[in-house]
């Protein structure tokens, strides 16, 4: 993509990024590494819309060189997302939760190539009334789910509880945030 950019400023002095799907989620880190990686600044930004300015004294010629991967790297071993008993928890709570998320309405049906950004808003505002949020994800696709939940649950302080039949169940509540384990910042 980075290429792609770099070959679209010869022509240009912008160039308008549409962004779908996950990344969507988190708008701010994605303008944050295109300005680190390309050197570019973005000069509009509205909801999944950016337009990135190379700058007045761009040279092509001097552009940074990215190395072509020639290997495919190993895949990281990632924690496991969903844990058999949720911290703080009992098996029969967490065991309650998931069946009690499976029953509630959805807070939002997500769509393939979707765009998130609205979403960690409204399932705040779900954990300010609701212990147990739903979110469909009915064309989505596993991986897709999975990786909006790891997102969710590092922007939105909460648990993903169930990811089951393309529905993604979380718990953050007072009641279950007051449970889990607090980690002290290390000063």
């Amino acid at each position: 993509m980075l290429d792609d950019i770099h070959n679209h400023w010869k022509r240009a002095e912008a160039v308008r990024i549409k962004c779908l799907g996950v990344p969507t989620l988190d708008m701010d880190n994605v303008c944050f590494h295109l300005e680190d990686k390309s050197g570019g600044a973005i000069i509009y930004r509205h909801i999944n819309v950016l337009i990135l300015y190379r700058g007045r004294n761009y040279d092509p010629k001097n552009r940074p060189v990215i190395p072509v991967i020639l290997w495919k790297p190993y895949p990281p071993i990632y924690p496991k997302l969903v844990k058999n008993v949720a911290d703080g928890l009992t098996f029969e709570e967490t065991k309650e939760l998931r069946n009690r998320g499976l029953n509630s309405l959805p807070v939002m049906k997500l769509t393939r190539n979707g765009v998130y950004v609205n979403v960690g808003e409204s399932v705040k505002e779900a954990f300010m009334t609701e212990e147990v949020v739903r979110l469909d994800c009915t064309h989505v696709g596993t991986s897709d789910c999975k990786r909006i939940g790891a997102k969710l649950r590092d922007l939105v302080p909460c648990i993903p509880i169930l990811f089951k039949d393309e529905q993604i169940i979380l718990g953050g509540g007072n009641k279950i945030m007051n449970k889990t384990p607090k980690f002290s910042d290390r000063s």
